[in-house]
């Protein structure tokens, strides 16, 4: 059962934070001699496993997934995202945005990666391709997936005779077909009918694979990089979302196209920490990496501040205590010089209410973190 609760996928996003973090601890704590309540104490911080998948047909763009998990047994999330949706870069005009099918005729799987990580603020560990032949033949060990097709689709036969490819009505589709009608755009059609289509097969194919005993072999192969995001899903809470979009006009008789407009990117941007709250560092921009040290003896005052710190763009690859409890006051402090007119350092600084003090980097630190915040007895900003 696919459940839309926008809250129960965030606390088992937080929680799956953590968890990639705990599966860390073995490892460091190998080569870090100290408890998790002592001085010193280390995590290396795994990123939210997140995919980004661009679903093609003919060689054109049909729509964009993102996928996030939580965890193996505990969901995650999914946002679709038109391949007509106009999407300015960051720091860009209008005059230089792209619409996603645009940028991908033009540049390809890159250039969409490039526009997505700017809608979502972060990367992705993986970015795939997959043509409508291959979305068959990823959904073919699954079986016949119950659908429900609202309306008629139809295309124009080469004698310019409209006819109806798929009636409308319940059905089971078998793979082939699921993929082609995932793909499936009436002439003229606005895209954002297609994403609900896409929206219906993907709570269908979460519904079938969940429901299995062992869900691995319905599944794709275990090297794809689908595999482990649908089993995620599929065990456990999945809230698979279409973000809010305003038409733009566009020639007379055309088919509408979409933007975010602010409604749709404050949206995105929330729904974004909600699912990824331990985001990737992106390919095409710049956030500061982060270590966040406890020097009060209760770690609860350090975590409180994760959320604002990667909400103002930070990075999280390190998280522990600091060297010695009994600090009176929180530290930012930031490793190379640069980093004192970086708009995002400045901006973290102002979120905690401290003040930027650069540190010369000690050995290994440039690896791991540009910025070291460690919190101190007094309380900070919020």
């Amino acid at each position: 059962m696919i459940l839309a609760a926008a809250v129960a996928v965030f606390l088992l996003a937080r929680e799956g934070g953590r968890a990639v973090l705990h599966q860390q601890v073995d490892r460091v704590q190998k080569t870090v001699k100290f408890q998790p309540d002592e001085p010193g104490y280390l995590e290396l911080v795994g990123a939210t496993p997140t995919l980004l998948a661009l679903h093609t047909d003919n060689g054109e763009l049909a729509g964009v997934t993102f996928m996030a998990r939580t965890g193996i047994d505990v969901g995650g999330g999914i946002v679709l995202l038109s391949a007509d949706l106009f999407v300015e870069p960051a720091g860009a005009s209008s005059e230089e945005g792209e619409f996603l099918g645009g940028a991908y005729a033009e540049g390809g799987l890159a250039a969409v990666e490039r526009l997505a990580e700017g809608l979502f603020g972060f990367g992705f560990d993986e970015v795939i391709e997959v043509s409508t032949e291959a979305l068959a033949s990823r959904i073919q060990p699954t079986g016949p997936l119950p659908y429900l097709v609202l309306d008629d689709l139809v295309a124009a036969g080469a004698d310019g005779e409209v006819r109806v490819v798929f009636e409308a009505g319940r059905r089971d589709l078998l793979s082939s077909d699921a993929a082609a009608v995932y793909a499936f755009r009436n002439p003229e059609e606005a895209d954002v009918n297609r994403l609900e289509r896409q929206k219906a097969l993907w709570e269908s194919w979460l519904g079938v694979v969940g429901k299995a005993e062992d869900p691995a072999p319905e599944a794709p192969p275990f090297d794809d990089g689908l595999f482990s995001h649908l089993v995620a899903l599929s065990a456990g809470t999945a809230l698979i979302e279409i973000p809010p979009m305003q038409t733009m006009a566009r020639d007379a008789g055309a088919a509408p196209s979409y933007e975010l407009g602010d409604e749709g990117a404050a949206w995105l941007r929330e729904r974004s920490l909600e699912l990824v709250p331990w985001p990737r560092q992106p390919e095409s921009f710049f956030r500061p990496s982060v270590q966040l040290l406890d020097s009060t003896g209760d770690p609860s005052a350090r975590d409180a501040l994760v959320e604002g710190i990667v909400s103002a763009g930070g990075v999280i690859t390190v998280i522990g205590n600091a060297p010695r409890f009994g600090a009176e006051s929180t530290r930012f402090a930031y490793h190379r010089a640069e980093l004192v007119t970086d708009p995002i350092a400045n901006t973290i600084a102002y979120e905690l209410g401290v003040d930027m003090d650069f540190v010369e980097p000690y050995e290994g630190i440039t690896d791991l973190a540009d910025i070291t915040v460690t919190v101190g007895l007094s309380p900070v900003a919020q």
